[in-house]
């Protein structure tokens, strides 16, 4: 068993300033796959998976690595993995696959497409409300606002309880940080209060059936399984969390990059059909979920480490996404890359297998959106002072960034 040269690997002190790229880049060279001892969880130590080749065996695998487990490396509450709490993000084949196939069609492009004009009304009306300010808090008054809006939107949240959802997802998903979270317990909590927020909009539609993602969700039918306000409730979980975040926080990450390397911002006012490749090279570059676990549920090898049953493994898809074997100088950010290599087919920012994210091509939809508005109206874009990272190991984000900018 090779051991992870780095002692407790998973903790704050190590992504302070965000995922610990050239850690993780000394990591892979040494060993793509490495077992860490470790006393932060329940579960007494776990293996690390840093090349993108390994990650992709073990999340293209999911009868040898189990997804039932959760996404981190903390053990959810057992009434969160059992029965019928379970989340779309905790199932295994057939179940999820029966599940999935009840929205698929809701985010195929096609679908997505239809909705552009509406999205792009969204993004020009906030970009309207700070552009004459000359300054602004980027992800409160931009970058969370857009995906909040849109998958609230799509959902058919009202918009007097569009804050309350935030405030709850970013509960739930930056356990870490004292500013928006006091630790796993809360999180779990606000975790259990999404679901049953979701619940409760489904009962709502019921009474009230109006045109919506949820409506069309509950009416959807495979094979006569429909789903129940509770099982709504579950899928209403991971539609808002994946809606929320990558977005927001790529969006914050891009722009960072681009005030970083002026000369690509210009690149892009001056050729807006760069913009989709600068986004694939965006959410490669500061990959926003930084992992995936999985629990094998057998004995297995992997790249000469013998994975027993039972055994956790932590898929690090920031470390996948700088892999010298599939991207050139992986650590310089460059929004060209897309002209020499396939980012958008390595890139593991939405994951792989069959959790691929559901939410991609909305994602990528309202990010071209946004950057195509933001290069088009705002010029001199610099920094009021240094972005403040949010503290977490499983998210990579800004909770703040203040800038100031010319109306172009």
């Amino acid at each position: 068993m090779t051991a992870c040269p780095v002692n407790h690997l998973m903790t704050l002190e190590n992504f302070h300033q965000g995922a610990p790229y050239s850690l993780f880049r000394e990591l892979r060279q040494d060993k793509a796959v490495a077992w860490e001892d470790e006393n932060i969880s329940a579960l007494g130590g776990h293996w690390n998976v840093f090349s993108k080749e390994c990650v992709d065996k073990v999340m293209k695998s999911p009868a040898i690595f189990s997804n039932a487990g959760g996404p981190r490396l903390e053990d959810p509450p057992k009434a969160m993995i059992q029965g019928a709490n379970v989340s779309l993000n905790l199932m295994d084949a057939p179940l999820h696959r029966k599940n999935r196939s009840l929205v698929d069609h809701a985010f195929k492009p096609a679908a997505i497409n239809r909705r552009e004009d509406h999205i792009r009304q969204i993004a020009a009306r906030i970009i309207d409300e700070v552009i004459d300010k000359g300054q602004c808090e980027f992800v409160g008054e931009v970058a969370q606002r857009l995906p909040l809006a849109v998958i609230c939107w799509i959902l058919g949240v009202p918009e007097t309880e569009k804050k309350m959802v935030c405030d709850l997802a970013n509960t739930m998903m930056l356990a870490d940080d004292p500013d928006f979270s006091g630790g796993p317990g809360e999180s779990f909590a606000a975790q259990a209060q999404l679901v049953i927020y979701g619940a409760g909009l489904a009962a709502d539609h019921r009474l009230h059936p109006r045109d919506s993602l949820t409506m069309d969700m509950l009416l959807a039918k495979d094979d006569d399984f429909q789903l129940s306000d509770h099982e709504y409730g579950l899928f209403f979980l991971n539609l808002i969390i994946g809606g929320i975040e990558t977005t927001r926080n790529s969006t914050a990450f891009g722009l960072a990059e681009l005030i970083r390397h002026p000369d690509q911002y210009q690149m892009l006012t001056a050729d807006p059909a760069l913009i989709p490749g600068a986004v694939d090279e965006i959410v490669r570059f500061r990959t926003p979920i930084t992992y995936y676990r999985r629990t094998a549920t057998q004995d297995v090898e992997l790249a000469g480490e013998k994975i027993k049953q039972g055994d956790t493994v932590i898929c690090w898809l920031a470390a996948a996404n700088h892999d010298e074997q599939f991207f050139e100088q992986p650590e310089r950010f460059d929004i060209t890359r897309c002209q020499r290599e396939s980012v958008r087919k390595h890139s593991r920012s939405f994951g792989v297998g069959p959790h691929f994210c559901i939410g991609v091509h909305l994602a990528r939809l309202q990010l071209n959106i946004m950057f195509e508005e933001i290069t088009s109206r705002m010029c001199n874009i610099q920094f009021v002072e240094e972005p403040k990272q949010a503290l977490s190991v499983f998210v990579d984000g800004y909770k703040e960034m203040h800038i100031s900018f010319d109306k172009a």
